[in-house]
């Protein structure tokens, strides 16, 4: 094999090992669709690194009631920050936030396929009137 056929053959074996685009990190089992499991693994995780100040992977709940939709929201935050802390450590990880975002799920998928689209993520975040 002349050393061009060779370096042509590792070239194309490279090429071929690259997937032609990358899914997208919420997308765990490569579909490219959004599914209620993979919405509420990346909501959930998504809150946690948003809300949490100090780092600790937890959300607090001086963390809790410091967050802009605190703000706005309606009754009690101690109240639903107690609701949400299922095993009372005073602290609220991700699997502790998993139900509120497979109700959020339920809302966006307008259609009810289980699938989340485009169209029905870029539709929840409208601004309400």
């Amino acid at each position: 094999m002349t050393r061009l056929a060779a370096r042509l053959c590792a070239l194309s074996a490279l090429l071929l090992s690259v997937p032609a685009f990358a899914a997208p990190k919420w997308d765990t089992n490569g579909d490219g669709k959004m599914e209620r499991a993979e919405f509420t693994a990346m909501a959930s995780a998504r809150m946690v690194k948003r809300l949490d100040k100090d780092g600790d992977g937890a959300i607090s709940l001086e963390e809790w009631k410091a967050r802009p939709a605190a703000a706005k929201a309606k009754g009690n935050p101690e109240r639903r920050f107690a609701k949400l802390d299922k095993d009372g450590d005073g602290k609220l990880g991700a699997s502790e936030l998993a139900p509120t975002m497979e109700k959020r799920f339920t809302r966006m998928d307008t259609d009810k396929d289980g699938i989340l689209t485009a169209a029905e993520r870029k539709a929840a975040h409208k601004p309400r009137n």
